[in-house]
């Protein structure tokens, strides 16, 4: 749960630095809002994979659970 909580904050996080990207900033900020981007990025496309291969086994779990009792 608390994964899940740091993924919408990062995604949160993440949003708001591109609003402000899309707005007039100082060149050093905006790579400085760029470089935190991408941290907050990474951040969530590990979240994303990890809940992804969660899923993957419960899929198989109830594949399998499928293929056993012919309910196919």
């Amino acid at each position: 749960m608390a994964e899940m909580k740091k993924f919408e904050e990062s995604l949160g996080e993440l949003e708001a630095i591109v609003k402000k990207l899309e707005g007039d900033m100082p060149l050093d900020e905006a790579v400085k809002s760029f470089e935190r981007g991408i941290e907050l990025s990474k951040v969530c496309i590990e979240t994303l994979k990890a809940e992804k291969g969660k899923l993957s086994l419960l899929v198989d779990d109830i594949n399998n659970l499928t293929e056993q009792f012919n309910l196919d």
